[in-house]
């Protein structure tokens, strides 16, 4: 700032803004860990929170240069959700397939897709990448407790506890990825 640098000091601050979502993240993520907690159920609206979701990573996906595609159902209702980590488990799920297409190396144009549709009985979030995708050993791990295979940058928490917050409201997740072509998570919640 003395030097008058500023391009340095907006360089700076980007670093600092992201550093301070990963701390914000980890913490969320070992207090749920740590702590069982009741689900404080409200009544959401399901189009407003999808779209702001998906707004939360919005511009971490833009800076990567990534495509990122929403397709949000108009006529969604309300639905009764604990939102707030209802709203955890999407994100962690949204970054796998951030750090997915960011890790891939190949020169394909790389996209991900947030797609909430409603029907009578179910809600459903699909959430696809064409990133690096995931073998069947990682698959078959996905949920287990600390396992990741992001080396430093990975606490294995974050999958565990988005299937743990989608179990407790009745809901399922199902994967399906391919290596080298991406990943496909299917998400789906019971209305009420």
């Amino acid at each position: 700032l003395e030097k008058g640098k500023t391009e340095r000091v907006r360089e700076g601050w980007q670093d600092l803004k992201s550093m301070v979502g990963r701390v914000r993240k980890l913490v969320h993520n070992i207090l749920f860990f740590a702590k069982e907690r009741e689900l404080r159920r409200e009544r959401t609206d399901l189009l407003n929170f999808s779209e702001d979701v998906a707004a939360t990573l919005a511009p971490k996906i833009k800076a990567k240069g990534i495509e990122y595609v929403c397709d949000f159902d108009a006529s969604m209702r309300e639905i009764e959700i604990d939102a707030g980590i209802v709203r955890l488990a999407l994100i962690n799920i949204l970054e796998n397939a951030l750090d997915a297409c960011a890790d891939d190396e190949s020169r394909k144009p790389h996209q991900i897709v947030f797609r909430v549709k409603q029907n009578k009985k179910q809600i459903i979030f699909e959430i696809k990448d064409n990133g690096i995708g995931m073998d069947r050993e990682t698959r078959e791990n996905l949920f287990t407790l600390f396992f990741s295979c992001k080396g430093d940058k990975g606490t294995g928490l974050g999958l565990f506890i988005a299937n743990k917050v989608i179990n407790q409201h009745g809901g399922k997740i199902t994967v399906d990825s391919t290596p080298g072509k991406g990943s496909s998570f299917r998400i789906t919640l019971p209305v009420t």
